[in-house]
């Protein structure tokens, strides 16, 4: 039973790739930390699966970045697109 309302649960070893990843993409300083959630999503329109990465960067300076698809299926370049601002991805 998930109590959290459609979180999931991500392979650690592909959490730390995507963190890798993240923290190269965006140039983040090691006091940075990065987050990797993945959600469904039961709404219309939005995708059945995304995975949010959270770069949290002090007190109220927190970037979310979604990608529409699960962390298992997500590469190096998803995560470089997402940092050069490609259309399938969007923050918030």
């Amino acid at each position: 039973m998930n109590l959290f309302g459609g979180q999931r649960a991500i392979d650690l070893e592909q959490s730390e790739r995507i963190k890798t990843w993240a923290r190269a993409a965006w140039t983040l300083s090691d006091e940075t930390m990065i987050m990797v959630t993945e959600l469904e999503c039961r709404e219309p329109g939005c995708p059945p699966i995304e995975t949010v990465i959270a770069l949290l960067d002090g007190p109220g300076k927190t970037t979310q970045h979604k990608i529409h698809k699960p962390a298992a299926e997500i590469s190096r370049s998803d995560v470089e697109g997402l940092a050069r601002g490609e259309e399938h991805h969007h923050a918030h």
